[in-house]
């Protein structure tokens, strides 16, 4: 009965895992530029995007578009 439970446990996180690697929209990464998106295109979507510039300095930004529009954080 223990094994039983351990298997089905373990069967439990493995679906997890596959279920939630599928919301991942767009997965980009370049020398100076990185994006990534998580959601359900053309309902909700959320990520973020960082960008280098040449002397260095990092920018990152956060988002969130749905219903309401697109809102950065």
């Amino acid at each position: 009965m223990r094994v039983l439970s351990v298997i089905l446990l373990a069967m439990v996180l493995f679906l997890g895992v596959v279920a939630a690697r599928f919301n991942k929209v767009l997965d980009f990464e370049n020398d100076n530029t990185e994006h990534e998106q998580y959601g359900v295109p053309g309902q909700a979507v959320h990520g973020e995007y960082e960008a280098h510039d040449a002397y260095g300095n990092s920018y990152e930004v956060k988002y969130v578009a749905d219903e309401f529009g697109y809102r950065t954080l």
